[in-house]
């Protein structure tokens, strides 16, 4: 029986299909040279920051835990975690499983200044594109279901079109494939996508493994609850935090992100 990640991927395949028909590739290279924004480094972005570094998703709902945003607009949410210290974001694209939108990552686009992530189950040159012409700064790749030779090759693509990938790690020989496709943006995510398992002490083994390449920037993701998660693994090396569970169903997502970052301001906006 084919796990959640099979199955997530293995539908995507089918939806992108219908997708190229809508927008052909050609199409998609037009909107690239019309809309000519200025890619925003995101790793710049995630080492400059003076209090910690937080990448702050906006992620609809799970598979895992059903609904997280009920209310609240996905780009108002937007607007909150850049008001309120986060160095990028993340935005879940996906729809049919965490209820994301491509729309969600070009109107954010328009209202933010930092970098945006385009965070879905990305195996085809399309979607590269695709994310460069929906106002994408960086894309993730994820390594536990990516071979070797599909990490870089959709890790060059962007490249060439300016854009970097933050390539997602569970386990030591997805770390492997990170290092042998030269990534420079390293995630360690401690949930089991194939279960959705958190589990934080995934982190606490990878991350001595990921510093042997000490350019990288290393990004904990998953499982981070409170201000002395951060501390800890910042302690033991991590470069920045993507959050987004903790962040979504907060009472006011402002003063959690802040406190996240180590910002004892108090927040306005929720």
């Amino acid at each position: 029986m084919p796990d959640i990640l099979d199955k997530i991927f293995c539908e995507k395949k089918v939806e992108l299909d219908t997708v190229k028909c809508k927008l052909p590739l050609p199409d998609v290279k037009i909107l690239i040279a019309n809309n000519n924004y200025k890619i925003r480094d995101a790793k710049t972005f995630l080492k400059q920051n003076e209090l910690s570094s937080i990448i702050a998703e906006i992620k609809p709902r799970t598979p895992f835990k059903g609904t997280l945003l009920k209310k609240n607009d996905p780009v108002d949410i937007a607007k909150t975690y850049a008001d309120n210290g986060a160095s990028a974001l993340s935005i879940l694209t996906e729809s049919r499983y965490f209820g994301g939108s491509l729309l969600t990552l070009e109107k954010a686009r328009e209202y933010v200044d930092i970098p945006l992530l385009r965070k879905d189950f990305i195996f085809d040159e399309y979607q590269v594109y695709e994310a460069r012409a929906f106002g994408a700064d960086f894309f993730l790749l994820i390594a536990t279901w990516l071979d070797k030779n599909q990490l870089a090759d959709l890790l060059a693509l962007g490249r060439e079109l300016g854009l970097s990938a933050l390539i997602e790690t569970h386990n030591e020989n997805d770390m492997e494939k990170a290092f042998e496709v030269g990534a420079s943006i390293i995630g360690i995510n401690n949930r089991d996508l194939t279960s959705g398992k958190t589990d934080l002490s995934i982190a606490r083994r990878l991350i001595p493994m990921a510093l042997q390449i000490p350019d990288n920037l290393l990004v904990c993701e998953s499982g981070i609850r409170s201000r002395s998660d951060i501390e800890e693994f910042q302690n033991l090396g991590a470069h920045s935090f993507l959050i987004g569970e903790s962040l979504m169903t907060a009472e006011n997502i402002g003063n959690k992100l802040r406190e996240f970052t180590g910002d004892r301001k108090i927040s306005t906006t929720n």
